[in-house]
């Protein structure tokens, strides 16, 4: 399996960055996870609009769904007309999608889109490459997601204050992609949804996974500082998502 990371920062991106983005590549196959702002360019250096098989969306806020909008522009104008592409969000995600389109525009929606809702309890599969969703503690409906294929397991945090069940999603995972919006000396302020530097890595200690994957870092704050504190409590090997970095699981290494 690869890990392209599209897109890493927080709620608005760093200079030439993106918000959050994951595609995993297996068996021919591509998934994507999250196609926050500016993610939508980097993906289409990596596969063609019409060999992108699934899209989830974890929750719905702008940065993590953004660039949904130029990709279903890009689809619905396609010549081949590749619509119909799976489309995995929370309930009520593509109705509130189509709020800022225009009426025809919302009509094509889920012509575009197939519409599945992301639920805890619910197994996923696209390929070879599972998925189960886990519910985060956000100001919206969300969920952390555990993702396997053929002997490798990753785990991704969404956004969350800390809670036992993205501890369940990243056991004994072999990669944890966790959000570390703020350095610890923030944790107050992330305690509406959102994790401290720290607090990422200490979940990660607990659920004993392998290697962390810092993301979704302010930009007002700098990744060294975020990187230092999580990996000290983490104790592991840790680092900090960058767009263009790739990750290969299940008998590879770092590309």
């Amino acid at each position: 399996m690869v890990l392209t990371v599209l897109g890493a920062s927080g709620t608005y991106p760093r200079p030439g960055g993106a918000c959050n983005g994951f595609l995993i590549q297996e068996g021919g196959y591509s998934l994507v996870i999250e196609l926050g702002n500016g993610c939508l360019s980097n993906l289409l250096r990596e596969v063609e609009l019409t060999a992108i098989d699934a899209v989830v969306v974890t929750h719905m806020h702008i940065d993590h769904f953004g660039d949904l909008y130029p990709l279903y522009y890009a689809l619905r104008f396609h010549p081949l007309r590749p619509w119909g592409l799976r489309l995995i969000l929370p309930e009520g995600g593509l109705e509130l999608l189509g709020c800022i389109l225009g009426r025809e525009a919302r009509e094509y929606l889920p012509i575009v889109f197939r519409e599945e809702r992301l639920q805890e309890g619910v197994d996923y599969e696209v390929g070879g490459i599972k998925l189960r969703a886990f519910p985060t503690r956000h100001p919206v409906e969300g969920y952390a997601l555990r993702v396997e294929g053929d002997g490798w397991a990753l785990a991704y945090s969404s956004d969350t204050s800390p809670t036992p069940s993205i501890e369940e999603a990243a056991r004994d995972a072999d990669l944890f992609i966790c959000e570390a919006t703020l350095p610890d000396s923030y944790r107050e302020e992330g305690s509406h949804g959102h994790m401290t530097s720290r607090q990422a890595g200490e979940a990660a200690r607990r659920a004993g996974a392998r290697r962390l994957l810092l993301t979704h870092i302010w930009p007002t704050f700098e990744p060294e500082e975020v990187l230092a504190e999580a990996a000290e409590a983490f104790g592991g090997e840790a680092e900090v998502a960058r767009e263009g970095m790739r990750i290969l699981l299940g008998g590879g290494g770092d590309g």
